[in-house]
């Protein structure tokens, strides 16, 4: 019963379509290889500086300044912008339903 119950919910997530709004954005984001290259320097700048930072050492801050303009470059681009809004979206509707399920088990408990 419970089983059944999570697929449904489930089911019911893949095919709203907030999800699939989500997932095409996300697709589009993916294909896009300029995009991925930004985001895969960020990634490894940042690990870069978060290690930088935990031996103290101060040039973790030039890193950051790198990562800032190319995050600013990401949010100057239509379809990034769109897939924020969209994961966003999609975001709070889990969390609205999370705080849902939480509260009926609360409830029932």
């Amino acid at each position: 019963m419970i089983n059944s119950s999570i697929s449904e919910l489930f089911n019911t997530i893949e095919n709203s379509k907030l999800y699939k709004d989500y997932k095409k954005m996300a697709d589009i984001l993916n294909r896009d290889s300029e995009i991925k290259e930004i985001i895969d320097e960020i990634k490894e700048l940042e690990k870069k500086a978060t290690y930088l930072e935990s031996i103290g050492d101060n040039k973790y801050l030039e890193i950051d300044e790198i990562i800032k303009e190319k995050a600013n470059i990401l949010n100057n681009k239509q379809v990034y912008i769109e897939y924020l809004e969209k994961m966003e979206e999609f975001n709070n509707e889990l969390a609205i339903s999370s705080n849902m399920i939480n509260k009926y088990i609360s409830e029932k408990v």
